[in-house]
């Protein structure tokens, strides 16, 4: 299976990964509205945590944007040997690390700042109340962190978790995308 870099410097670069049940890439029209809406100019410097990676498309956007580092955190062995032959492919393995984990167990140990995170679980689990609990109450999140959380559209989301604020919901075909906030919601 191949996808490509929607943006950025490695704008049109393909991530190869194995296919696989359960998995389910972000479509590149996704990941560049989500881009679009985040970040319109560059994300230069931001520290970025990829939970559920899965092929790790949505990290990758993130260094090709400019992120300066990105951890994906995916449970499947193959999924994450191919995360890592791709950041060696593409040349950023100096700018990614990759933890074959549980995401729920990864979480209590998290403890470096991040100023972005996603969130994209398979749409038949059900994570999203310990997912949130974990990054509102620990010191995973920069102030002003942003969490975009991947779902089902027939999924609802809170609109506040702990530290969390929902500020936005956009739906794409099946999938919808939330957007929190760390701390209070934008004017």
């Amino acid at each position: 299976m191949r996808t490509r870099i929607s943006g950025g410097t490695e704008r049109g670069r393909p991530i190869h990964s194995r296919w696989g049940s359960g998995l389910r890439p972000t479509s590149e029209r996704v990941r560049a509205a989500v881009f679009s809406i985040l970040v319109p100019g560059s994300m230069e410097g931001s520290r970025v945590l990829d939970l559920y990676a899965g092929t790790g498309t949505l990290g990758f956007e993130a260094l090709s944007r400019g992120a300066s580092w990105v951890d994906f955190v995916e449970s499947h062995s193959g999924r994450c040997h191919d995360i890592r032959d791709n950041l060696r492919d593409i040349g950023h393995d100096a700018r990614g690390e990759v933890h074959r984990a549980r995401v729920e167990k990864m979480l209590g140990g998290l403890e470096d700042g991040y100023d972005l995170v996603f969130i994209d679980p398979p749409y038949d689990m059900d994570p999203w109340d310990g997912i949130f609990e974990g990054l509102g109450e620990g010191k995973a999140l920069n102030e002003n962190a942003r969490v975009v959380a991947e779902h089902y559209f027939k999924r609802d989301l809170p609109e506040r978790s702990g530290g969390l604020v929902r500020t936005m919901v956009r739906r794409y075909g099946d999938t919808s995308i939330s957007i929190y906030n760390l701390g209070e919601q934008d004017a």
